[in-house]
């Protein structure tokens, strides 16, 4: 059973929002009762993270100084074969629908439009120091994550559940959805190698339990030349 609330999105930023840019932060949140390795169930409560784009040649290169503002769970729900907050899908007898479906992650993109963890999806996403370790907890202050080889284009924005943007976290837990409320994030992108590179900081806001979600980004955009 996958109850999706899609996110309402406001952006306020100080660029003219005709230029390329990663434009906001987009939430889908759902609840789902997935088969683990050796055939047991679990329920889940799931919130999705995609950065949003107004143009298809976008690269998002990493997430930083994420920080849960009005705390988080003391651990997140990882399934049994799917282990460590870095995409792990081994496939083969490993791959099953907790850990496609129901894992927590974050991520570069390399993903499809059903956002599922198959083998290889987000291949290349590595954790900063100050990610806290690639166990269940939850992320440390100031988390962030990266594409490792970004020759390898995961970050490229493309068709999501959401429209044009990128997957960069699945964060899941037994029960409720986690809340991001308040949570802050930063964000690097660029067009490919080579090109300019733009940040972005973004604040995380949803109403009141029950009402339509609505993510508000608050974002002081600056520039950044590649030396």
């Amino acid at each position: 059973m996958n109850n999706a609330v899609f996110a309402g999105i406001i952006s306020a930023t100080l660029a003219v929002s005709a230029t390329a840019e990663i434009t906001g932060v987009l939430a889908v949140s759902s609840t789902k009762t997935v088969s683990d390795f050796g055939g047991g169930t679990v329920t889940v409560g799931i919130t999705d993270l995609y950065m949003t784009s107004n143009d298809a040649a976008d690269t998002l290169l990493n997430v930083y100084n994420f920080n849960f503002v009005n705390g988080a769970p003391s651990s997140f729900y990882q399934s049994t074969t799917g282990a460590g907050w870095t995409p792990t899908n081994l496939g083969g007898p490993f791959d099953n629908q907790a850990t496609r479906e129901g894992d927590s992650f974050v991520t570069i993109g390399g993903f499809g439009t059903n956002a599922e963890q198959i083998n290889g999806a987000g291949e290349g996403t590595g954790l900063d120091p100050n990610f806290g370790g690639n166990s269940a907890a939850a992320p440390a202050l100031n988390a962030g994550w990266f594409n490792s080889n970004p020759p390898n284009a995961n970050g490229l924005v493309g068709d999501t559940a959401v429209g044009l943007g990128v997957l960069i976290g699945r964060f899941s837990s037994i029960g409720a959805a986690p809340i991001l409320n308040g949570s802050t994030l930063s964000v690097t992108w660029n067009q490919g190698l080579g090109t300019d590179a733009s940040q972005g900081t973004f604040t995380v806001f949803f109403p009141a339990p029950g009402g339509l979600a609505l993510m508000a980004f608050a974002g002081l955009k600056r520039r950044r030349r590649r030396g």
